[in-house]
């Protein structure tokens, strides 16, 4: 049977299709499990210390790896394995790993996880807000063109935060650093992290 060109239009767009839908299901089997947290206490490059404990709340409930719930309210815990305090106009670092995660039964599972996103909790819509977080000072994110009144307004605003840093003047590492810990720059200023801080951990 002689086929026709609007045939192999059929065909090939029918191929498309199916190519297509297996990329996006492949993506969705690959993608990384992420965990939604937010600091607890006060984290300060001027007065951190290496092994300093760093500690973040779940806001939503997620999942490990393995298939393991993690509850909202879970703790995610981690420490600080480098810091350097900002001293005149240099810049200030952090690098912090995080390790386990302690469900609200008290399992303490071990993690290992880049940060790639920290940003002000959106759902302060601009109140209480630490003196780093870019809403509190009315500024720009770090990364250039970010809206910082983006997500306020809606609901479950405090279960998403854009990607990368959103904390003025500080950057957030693409990679874990050879202690599998994410690193962070704070440009001619100390970086801060408190309450009004929150991350998103992506799991390896």
């Amino acid at each position: 049977m002689k086929r026709t060109f609007g045939d192999a239009s059929f065909l090939l767009a029918t191929a498309i299709f199916v190519l297509s839908a297996s990329c996006t299901l492949a993506h969705a089997q690959t993608a990384a499990p992420v965990l939604v947290g937010k600091i607890t206490g006060n984290v300060n490059t001027h007065t951190a210390k290496f092994g300093d404990s760093v500690i973040a709340k779940t806001v939503k409930p997620g999942k490990l790896k393995d298939g393991t719930d993690v509850p909202k309210g879970s703790k995610l815990i981690g420490s600080i394995t480098g810091v350097v305090a900002k001293q005149g106009d240099k810049n200030s670092a952090i690098a912090i790993k995080f390790t386990d995660v302690q469900l609200k039964s008290g399992t303490i599972v071990p993690i290992q996880g880049l940060i790639v996103a920290i940003g002000p909790d959106p759902s302060s819509k601009g109140e209480g807000l630490g003196s780093n977080s870019v809403l509190g000072r009315g500024g720009v994110g770090s990364t250039p063109g970010l809206d910082p009144n983006v997500g306020l307004g809606h609901a479950g605003d405090n279960d998403e935060i854009p990607k990368g840093s959103t904390l003025e003047g500080v950057s957030l590492g693409l990679h874990l650093d050879s202690a599998m810990a994410t690193e962070m720059i704070g440009y001619r200023r100390d970086i801060k992290l408190d309450s009004d801080v929150m991350i998103k951990l992506e799991l390896e």
